[in-house]
């Protein structure tokens, strides 16, 4: 399962990557940040109806699903195609969507420096939680939540 949840993590970084980053240290040649919005995942209430309202409405179209072999994926991830970040349509359980901020959803960032901008979200009081994937060569995977809880996720790419 660890095996086939980084295939879909590399696959998505992937598909959604941002150009080429700058510097190792995570910051362009003017000492700004690398971050790139990679993708947005909101909670929807049926998969199949929303996967197929954004195809049909903007063009999007699937690139990926997790688990990757499933028939009742709890995870889609989509492509504009006019490129740009990406979209992951989740369906976590059957409960019924709370009202509001409660719905789940999260930011999804592309860094070079995943290490550094964890730093500096836990120096602003959030707490970082790093996700440990198994392997010779992993991606980071850090979470985090901003100031009104709503998640956000830095994914580093595996070394080359």
């Amino acid at each position: 399962m660890a095996k086939e949840f980084l295939q879909i993590l590399t696959a998505a970084a992937l598909a959604f990557a941002a150009p080429a980053l700058g510097a190792d240290d995570g910051k362009s040649d003017d000492g700004k940040s690398d971050a790139a919005l990679a993708q947005v995942a909101i909670n929807v209430a049926d998969l199949g109806r929303s996967e197929k309202y954004y195809r049909d409405v903007l063009g999007f179209t699937r690139v990926w699903q997790y688990p990757p072999d499933s028939e009742a994926p709890i995870e889609i991830g989509l492509a504009a195609p006019g490129g740009g970040a990406g979209l992951v349509l989740a369906r976590l359980n059957d409960d019924p969507l709370p009202e509001g901020k409660g719905r789940y959803g999260r930011i999804i960032v592309d860094t070079a420096n995943a290490e550094g901008l964890a730093a500096k979200a836990e120096a602003a009081g959030s707490k970082p939680r790093f996700v440990t994937i198994p392997g010779d060569n992993p991606p980071t995977i850090v979470f985090f939540r901003d100031p009104d809880g709503y998640e956000i996720e830095l994914y580093q790419a595996p070394s080359p």
